[in-house]
């Protein structure tokens, strides 16, 4: 994860790492993470629910997903609800998605541990969204975590946190990362070895 932020910053995408509040549920530190496209959501909050259609585009935004992509919601200031549980998890699981991004509260912790489903999350709350959030839109840019992100740009998380990369970039990050982590490589070796840090910086300018 730092090797792709420090190679954001390289080219300029100083403001690509979301906010720290945003962290795993699952507890195997390895296994936590994941990488996939960014399918959007971006919520607005409610004070009453359809009552013919009361889920609204929810529904189809997740029944819309497809292999290897990421749910990225907008933020939630206000955390009034748990946009997403079990259900949400098991559905985007079935449909090859990779993982979640919730700027807000989830639910059904313990049984989104058990699916295995990587989720990322502000915080824990039972309550539903019906009633109290709305998907306004789907696949459209949206704010979350303190980035911007856009229907499409690559979301990689570890333990460290989430990077987005801008789909213009991201042949140059993936390139660029791996030369640096080669570098890093090199570098840790030889610290190993018994050189000063100043030796190993002069020689591969990577910190």
């Amino acid at each position: 994860m730092a090797v792709v932020c420090d190679v954001l910053d390289s080219l300029g995408y100083r403001h690509q790492a979301m906010h720290h509040r945003l962290r795993p549920l699952l507890p195997d530190r390895e296994r936590c993470g994941f990488i996939g496209r960014a399918r959007t959501i971006r919520w607005m909050e409610a004070d009453y629910a359809d009552e013919d259609n009361p889920y609204g585009l929810e529904i189809e935004a997740i029944d819309a997903l497809r292999p290897s992509d990421v749910v990225v919601h907008s933020t939630d200031f206000a955390g009034t609800n748990a946009p997403w549980g079990e259900l949400m998890s098991t559905a985007a699981q079935c449909r090859g998605a990779t993982g979640c991004v919730c700027d807000s509260q989830i639910r059904d912790c313990l049984k989104i541990i058990d699916l295995g489903f990587p989720v990322y999350y502000t915080g824990i709350r039972p309550l539903d969204s019906m009633g109290r959030g709305r998907v306004m839109a789907y696949d459209v840019p949206v704010r979350c975590g303190d980035v911007l992100v856009q229907p499409g740009d690559t979301v990689f998380a570890d333990f460290d946190g989430i990077a987005v990369i801008p789909r213009a970039v991201l042949t140059q990050v993936v390139d660029r990362a791996c030369h640096k982590s080669d570098q890093e490589s090199h570098s840790r070796r030889e610290l190993k070895a018994g050189k000063t840090l100043r030796e190993v910086y002069d020689r591969y300018g990577v910190l």
